[in-house]
């Protein structure tokens, strides 16, 4: 088999793989294709591969019809990865874990995967890829119809599934956080998963980047006061520390 050819082989699964999963990570990706990281990027060089490179992860290029989602996995990587790194230290040992679906929570993913962790649960399709076969936490999906616009799942009735789980820490995604505090996300099948969660759930934080502060989304879950802290790349802030954040911006 020639070179060109193996080169052809391996693009078209790292596209297969991108159907599934928005964003992969790419030493991950190196390792389980058997090839440099080096070599990936060479592959996402090329002006026909539907792929790029973009801070240590491999992402669908933006003529893609999953480019939304795709791009909100890619932005504000840093910042993302610091705020989960503040949300793992909210994770006792033996704590059973809820991951909501988005675009940061799949960070948390990869840092509770090592974790002591008891269980992780989520409805997630982009985090239970990142778990398959690397979590030595057992993973619990919960399903549920399938919603593409979010790669999740949603059951009709979260409240009977979640009671059984006896959740002691829930990480909820937002799509902004604005000026009154009130938590917005972008499509109404997700509000009832999350007041269950805010509900049923020993302790709740969303975590976001700075960057959605101020931001507000179609649909309304809830109010800072509604949850055990919000987490961001700047650390964990009570609901009422937060609320004096939002309280000068908002009399601006």
């Amino acid at each position: 088999m020639t070179r060109p050819s193996r080169q052809r082989e391996r693009i078209a699964q790292i596209i297969a793989l991108l159907d599934v999963t928005p964003a992969l990570h790419l030493r991950d990706l190196a390792d389980q294709i058997g090839v440099a990281e080096m070599t990936l990027r060479r592959d996402a060089a090329r002006a026909d591969s539907g792929f790029s490179c973009r801070g240590g992860y491999v992402v669908r290029d933006r003529s893609t019809e999953h480019y939304d989602f795709d791009t909100q996995m890619s932005r504000a990587i840093e910042a993302k990865r610091r705020a989960c790194e503040v949300a793992l230290e909210q994770v006792a040992d033996g704590a059973v874990v809820f991951l909501d679906t988005g675009t940061t929570l799949p960070h948390l993913a990869r840092l509770l995967a090592r974790s002591g962790a008891g269980r992780i649960v989520t409805h997630c399709f982009t985090t239970a890829d990142i778990l398959q076969g690397r979590s030595r936490v057992p993973v619990e999906f919960m399903g549920g119809e399938i919603k593409s616009e979010t790669r999740s799942c949603h059951t009709a009735d979260p409240v009977a599934r979640l009671a059984p789980l006896a959740i002691d820490v829930a990480f909820l995604s937002a799509g902004g956080i604005d000026r009154d505090g009130r938590l917005s996300c972008s499509h109404d099948y997700e509000l009832s998963l999350k007041k269950s969660l805010i509900s049923l759930s020993h302790r709740c934080y969303t975590v976001i980047d700075e960057g959605k502060i101020g931001a507000r989304k179609p649909v309304v879950f809830g109010q800072v006061e509604d949850l055990s802290g919000v987490i961001t790349e700047q650390g964990l802030h009570s609901a009422g520390a937060f609320r004096k954040r939002l309280t000068p911006a908002a009399g601006s």
